[in-house]
């Protein structure tokens, strides 16, 4: 059974608009630096890069439920799943990721993963309420 542990941000702005640009690939450089220093679409598809190279990101499609799922298929083929939500309280939000911990994972890497991603929502937050 895979590890499971999902990071998540109090965000002061409302659920559609947190969706809206969160879906929105060009914004990830914006927010998502632990893996995109930035963002080009190439033959309908984006692509990311990042210091461990080219990645192409997929996000599901358009929805009313807050759901953010992508994924990044790496330069060798493999994919790795990201589920993300987000969830509307009032006039504010709570944006959260899932990280699973593949099995060729460290704990001290898993670990790392987390803060970054932890990161990446704080950057989120910060993006976001500045706007």
């Amino acid at each position: 059974m895979l590890e499971a542990r999902t990071i998540g941000m109090t965000i002061d702005k409302k659920s559609s608009e947190v969706h809206s640009f969160v879906r929105e690939p060009m914004n990830l450089a914006a927010w998502a630096k632990s893996f995109c220093v930035s963002v080009a679409q190439k033959n309908e598809k984006w692509y990311v890069e990042s210091g461990d190279g080219s990645a192409c990101v997929q996000f599901t499609g358009d929805n009313s439920y807050g759901v953010l799922d992508f994924s990044l298929t790496l330069a060798n083929g493999e994919e790795l799943y990201y589920p993300m939500r987000v969830v509307s309280y009032r006039d504010c939000c709570e944006v959260m990721l899932t990280l699973f911990r593949l099995p060729e994972v460290s704990e001290e890497n898993f670990l790392l993963d987390g803060a970054m991603a932890a990161s990446d929502l704080r950057q989120l937050k910060m993006t976001l309420e500045s706007i």
